[in-house]
């Protein structure tokens, strides 16, 4: 379940840098930062019993957390 969490946490992390209106994040930090952000927001939902395992929910607050810490990446790192 892990590796799968991280693959989806970096290709989300790439396309939430794809979509970034300015793109200041390089494509390391938006795959290190989307695979976090999976990673994140998967073990912490189901560790606050919001979901359990096999249920789509997971899945999409693993796409959700990598694209919001992308995002936060980005703004955050200024111009």
């Amino acid at each position: 379940m892990m590796l799968g969490t991280l693959a989806v946490g970096v290709l989300a992390g790439l396309a939430a840098r794809w979509l970034h209106p300015v793109g200041r994040v390089s494509l390391l930090a938006a795959a290190v930062f989307g695979a976090m952000g999976a990673l994140a927001a998967f073990y912490g939902g189901r560790g606050l019993h919001w979901f359990v395992d096999g249920q789509m929910a997971g899945w999409f607050a693993a796409i959700l957390g990598a694209a919001v810490l992308v995002g936060v990446g980005g703004v955050a790192r200024g111009r």
